[in-house]
């Protein structure tokens, strides 16, 4: 019996030791796990605060408000604005030099503050929510959202501002205008060091810099006579938008060449002055202004001696605007007026030995005409950049001039076509009944 009472007591003593190991097996298991479950909840809001941090340093552009649901308001009640006031200054001093600055929130349709605003500081983020938890006033959240009632708003929506999409057409802006219409290959280049050219029959186009360049172009497109068949050549410095130069006569062209069949140049019968040229676009307005005569140095090569032909002025001007078919297809629109003054006159030669070897001419001006026309151009480009391509439809003076361009090597090699010929009336006798001149372009980067 005593055996037996003895292995009771001692199985009874074991299994209360047993117990007592498993209960601080389990309490210290639950501590462990309690102190996990802290660990992660502290790591959780660090990481938030860290990427609420990294939010208030990025800069937002303040024109996405215009755009949002977002509103704002001056708060008007001073109670509310000095406690507002008194609980940032408690988490950044610096701010007491805005003292009696207005008071500027800034908060979604659902009342969630975003920023506020006092003078030139802005609290937003963690930095405004520890603000208004550390306030004495557990309401004042409260109160400032809903102060927007009974305050002042503020306009953040720029009523301007149009969103284009691809589904319809929209004007587009003419800063973009002027940088799609503009060549790719000339337009304003950010590096100084680097230059452009553009190389064809119809003259020379060259870029150094962002700003500064020059052109060589044989034409007068502007009045529906393109390469030879105006007898100009214009030599321009150009800066930015601007152009300034002069125009001296364009010698050949006397005859008729088909050095590209079965393509035939025509002779030109326009003869070519000299003076000054100008140019300027700007997006909305641009215009030309030519105003040139004839010399004694002009008469060699005239197209008749006898009677002959030549522009002494050019004065142009035009309304333009863009629209965006879709985001690769554009279309620009100028409307204007222009004038120009073409004179005929006629070469009188006078023999200067009795042998009639030796001669001196003088020009006798027979005639001025003075014409007014309405000035039309409409512009297409195609920017899609496996595929550019353009043309271009312009009146004038009873006159059309169409040009079309594409693209053969991507930014280094295209092809251009200009046809000019006159709209419901015979030709003119300075004027061919037809010109039609086609001209690969050659880009180069220096």
């Amino acid at each position: 019996m005593i055996r037996i009472f003895c292995l009771a007591m001692a199985s009874l003593f074991l299994s209360s030791a047993l117990r007592a190991q498993d209960s601080q097996v389990t309490e210290k298991t639950n501590q462990t796990l309690l102190r996990s479950l802290r660990d992660s909840i502290k790591i959780v809001n660090e990481d938030i605060r860290l990427l609420q941090h990294f939010l208030e340093a990025s800069t937002t552009d303040p024109r996405m408000y215009q755009t949002s649901l977002i509103k704002s308001w001056v708060i008007a009640n001073p109670e509310l604005r000095d406690s507002l006031f008194y609980a940032l200054v408690a988490v950044d001093s610096s701010v007491q030099s805005e003292a009696g600055a207005e008071v500027e929130v800034l908060a979604t349709e659902t009342n969630d503050i975003i920023e506020v605003h006092i003078g030139t500081a802005v609290f937003k983020g963690m930095t405004l929510k520890d603000a208004l938890d550390k306030s004495s006033d557990k309401r004042l959240y409260e109160k400032i959202a809903e102060s927007y009632k009974y305050s002042k708003l503020t306009e953040l929506r720029n009523t301007a501002f149009r969103l284009p999409t691809r589904f319809g057409d929209d004007f587009t802006p003419y800063d973009q205008v002027l940088e799609e219409f503009t060549p790719v290959w000339i337009r304003l280049n950010p590096i100084p060091e680097r230059a452009k050219v553009d190389l064809s029959l119809y003259g020379l186009i060259f870029k150094i810099g962002p700003s500064w360049g020059g052109e060589v172009r044989i034409g007068s497109d502007e009045i529906g006579f393109p390469f030879w068949s105006s007898g100009k050549t214009l030599y321009f410095v150009t800066y930015k938008r601007i152009k300034f130069g002069f125009e001296l006569p364009f010698r050949p062209g006397l005859h008729t060449t088909e050095t590209f069949p079965p393509f035939t140049i025509q002779s030109r019968k326009l003869n070519g002055t000299r003076g000054i040229v100008g140019e300027f676009d700007f997006g909305p307005v641009g215009g030309m202004v030519s105003f040139t005569r004839l010399t004694d140095l002009d008469t060699r090569d005239l197209t008749n001696p006898d009677d002959f032909a030549y522009v002494t002025s050019i004065v142009q001007g035009y309304y333009s605007f863009g629209i965006s078919l879709t985001p690769t297809n554009l279309i620009r629109v100028k409307v204007g007026v222009g004038s120009q003054r073409v004179g005929k006159s006629r070469l009188v030669r006078t023999p200067l030995d009795s042998a009639h070897t030796k001669f001196e001419g003088s020009v006798i001006s027979e005639h001025q005409s003075n014409f007014a026309s309405p000035y039309i151009k409409i512009e297409y480009l195609s920017k899609d950049v496996s595929q550019r391509f353009g043309g271009s439809l312009q009146y004038y003076d009873y006159g059309l001039l169409a040009t079309a361009w594409l693209e053969i090597i991507p930014n280094y090699l295209s092809l251009e076509m200009k046809y000019a010929w006159p709209l419901l009336r015979d030709p003119k006798k300075w004027e061919n009944g037809s010109f039609l001149i086609i001209s690969p372009r050659l880009r180069l980067s220096l």
